[in-house]
């Protein structure tokens, strides 16, 4: 499939799911990523979108970082489609977007630098291959965003997060040289691995 007819296939697919198996897929996936993260018991920054729409949901992910010690950053879109990172916690304040309509953390914006210390980028996707192939929405934030990191000594690992029906065969959806892979695969089944397993 082109790009452009991935989409809406995947986005119709997601609206058409059952609301409590995307609970119970959102739980499989929060719980996978809490399994891999506490296997030395260390708090980590991780960043994560605040979930809108059909995707994965990822209030109760967020409030369980938290709540376990670990830093979350979500991202804030920015003119040139360039991504900043502010701190989410229980309770901060929150206002509308400038350009997109979500709300996002008011306060500190956070540049790249800040991932010098970020271990995890749950990053978003419509559907991944085994290559780690992504389909985003479209924007090409995240694929500038990731192609940013590579200079990094140690860039953080990079999860797309994807309901299981989304871990597509290669060839389902077309991927060009500017598409970022990803390192990894975080379904309600587990981490599917692109190349050797990472720690986080």
């Amino acid at each position: 499939m082109s790009k452009a007819a991935a989409r809406t296939h995947f986005r119709s697919l997601r609206r058409e799911m059952d609301p409590e198996r995307r609970r119970r897929e959102a739980q499989g996936i929060q719980g996978h990523l809490l399994d891999w993260l506490g296997h030395d018991g260390g708090a980590r920054t991780l960043t994560s979108v605040l979930s809108y729409g059909a995707e994965p949901p990822t209030a109760d992910l967020l409030a369980d970082l938290h709540r376990r010690g670990h830093r979350a950053l979500v991202p804030i879109c920015e003119p040139e489609r360039r991504l900043s990172w502010a701190d989410w916690y229980p309770g901060v304040p929150m206002a509308r977007a400038t350009v997109a309509p979500i709300d996002e953390p008011v306060g500190e914006r956070h540049g790249l630098e800040v991932m010098e210390d970020v271990a995890v980028v749950l990053v978003p996707a419509q559907a991944v291959d085994p290559s780690g192939g992504r389909l985003g929405q479209g924007g090409g934030y995240y694929d500038r965003f990731i192609s940013s990191l590579r200079p990094l000594a140690h860039p953080p690992v990079l999860l797309a997060m994807v309901y299981e029906h989304e871990l597509v065969p290669s060839g389902t959806f077309e991927v060009g040289p500017q598409d970022q892979p990803v390192d990894g695969v975080l379904t309600s089944a587990g981490i599917t691995w692109i190349g050797e397993p990472l720690a986080p």
